[in-house]
């Protein structure tokens, strides 16, 4: 980026804000390639484009905006090939990987994962669908072997990917005043899974109500209310989107688990889990949408059917004082 603008901070600062402006779309084409409902996809798109946490990481220099775009870059060209096999598509989802894995090695594989469970997992029934999905996948990955993508995955994966080093990164976050599971030990496979449950809890939900008399805190209130009152719609959304439209919502699925139990198992640190939350926030918010939107649909149905019932009792009422008036008049 500095070879291109030279060392201007601000300058970066904009071209990340920009990037961040252009999830917004991003999500409602993804959102709409899902489900296929206008008022879900814009539900989404107005979610994310106002919800506080996402204006904050992605208007500043850092990561976690940038890897945001790439997700659902990624998770919109992986739909966009699921329907039709293009270059300039599979060109896109190769350079939004890089991206990803530049950024952060660990959702690479993440990705590639939800990926490759949206291709084969996710893909029709029919053998000449199996093919196409086959071919795309190896496209890709002869794309990936020709930017060395692959190569430096696993260099970073067997250097960094082991529980003792986990360990020592999660218990160093864990001391800071705002740390949690201080106690966990996460450098065995039995620590590591008892582990989880504790730390999918505090990167769900955290920060609690009960820790905003810390004043480091009070800026998180906004978010974690929207948050909090949104998760009734979510798990509505989930129901919905895995009985009626899991094969297209396979993907978001797979990598939204994935990277909140990777982030359950090495974070140790609140403020790290309120930033890089919005990672997996960002999907989640579409099964919102959906929730959101179901919800609206019943009300909606209820009133035109309880308004039919009015109409038909009304039209009783009147072919009844009808009937009546002739009687007397005969």
């Amino acid at each position: 980026m500095y070879a291109v603008i030279g060392p201007d901070l601000l300058a970066a600062q904009f071209i990340c804000a920009v990037l961040g402006a252009a999830t917004v779309p991003l999500v409602y084409v993804c959102v709409k390639k899902i489900f296929n409902n206008n008022r879900v996809s814009l539900t989404a798109a107005l979610i994310i484009a106002f919800y506080p946490a996402f204006i904050i990481w992605t208007s500043q220099l850092l990561k976690d905006g940038l890897i945001v775009f790439c997700l659902v870059l990624s998770m919109t060209m992986i739909l966009i090939l699921r329907e039709k096999f293009s270059f300039p598509a599979a060109a896109v989802l190769v350079a939004s990987l890089t991206g990803i894995l530049s950024l952060r090695f660990y959702i690479f594989y993440m990705i590639s994962t939800a990926m490759v469970g949206a291709f084969l997992v996710g893909t029709g029934k029919t053998n000449q669908s199996i093919v196409r999905n086959l071919i795309i996948l190896m496209v890709l990955g002869l794309g990936l072997t020709y930017v060395g993508a692959t190569g430096n995955a696993n260099a970073d994966f067997s250097e960094y990917a082991n529980l003792e080093r986990l360990q020592r990164s999660r218990a160093g976050a864990a001391r800071a005043d705002s740390g949690f599971g201080q106690d966990l030990d996460v450098s065995t496979t039995k620590g590591a899974l008892s582990a989880i449950p504790i730390g999918f809890v505090f990167v769900m939900f955290a920060p609690f109500p009960w820790q905003f008399f810390n004043t480091t805190y009070l800026i998180t209130i906004p978010d974690m209310l929207i948050w909090w009152a949104s998760i009734p719609f979510l798990i509505i959304g989930l129901n919905f989107s895995i009985r009626k439209n899991l094969r297209r919502s396979l993907g978001i699925l797979i990598f939204s688990i994935m990277l909140a139990l990777a982030y359950s198992l090495f974070q140790g640190n609140i403020g790290t889990v309120y930033r890089q939350r919005i990672q997996i926030q960002v999907f989640l918010f579409m099964f919102v949408a959906v929730g959101w939107t179901v919800v609206q649909e019943n009300r909606e149905n209820k009133k035109l059917a309880r308004d039919a019932e009015i109409k038909r009792f009304n039209d009783k009422l009147k072919k009844n004082a009808r009937q009546k008036e002739i009687g007397e008049q005969v």
